[in-house]
């Protein structure tokens, strides 16, 4: 309810105009064999919490990172038979700054009621799905959005 102007195009700004605008300024030198790989989020496909008026909500940061997925799907149709592939990576909640709600008991319980896994992600994690994404053991793949997410909301 209190979110502003500005916090909403900060937000647009770092996670969907930044991407765009660097894939646009890298085209020149990307060629057959190149791959993209961005950051998503679960939240790009997920529902949070429990919505309401009263409740916090990462609505915002939440549509940002599916505006990017619909860029990463975009990219791979555009670039693929120029032999570049476009691919995200969607970690859920990961033991970072980011996820300080962690620290409070209720805060942990939230996170770990949504995980098959029952814990919380790590940075390396999400780095190892990237390495794999970017390197051509997934020559394969392109267009996707790869959840790194202890198996979120299953």
């Amino acid at each position: 309810m209190d979110y502003t102007i500005e916090d909403f195009d900060n937000l647009f700004a770092t996670n969907v105009r930044g991407p765009f605008f660097l894939v646009q300024q890298l085209l020149p030198i990307l060629g057959d064999g190149s791959n993209i790989v961005a950051i998503s989020s679960a939240v790009a496909r997920t529902v949070v919490g429990k919505p309401g008026e009263e409740n916090p909500s990462i609505l915002a940061y939440a549509s940002t990172k599916g505006a990017l997925e619909t860029l990463i799907k975009n990219w791979a149709a555009i670039l693929g038979p120029s032999g570049i592939r476009v691919n995200a990576v969607a970690p859920g909640v990961i033991d970072t700054d980011m996820s300080n709600f962690t620290k409070t008991e209720a805060g942990r319980e939230t996170a770990l009621g949504m995980q098959a896994l029952k814990r919380l992600g790590k940075a390396e994690d999400v780095a190892d799905v990237v390495a794999f994404v970017a390197s051509d053991a997934a020559r394969w793949i392109t267009g996707a959005s790869i959840p790194v997410d202890g198996g979120s909301k299953l």
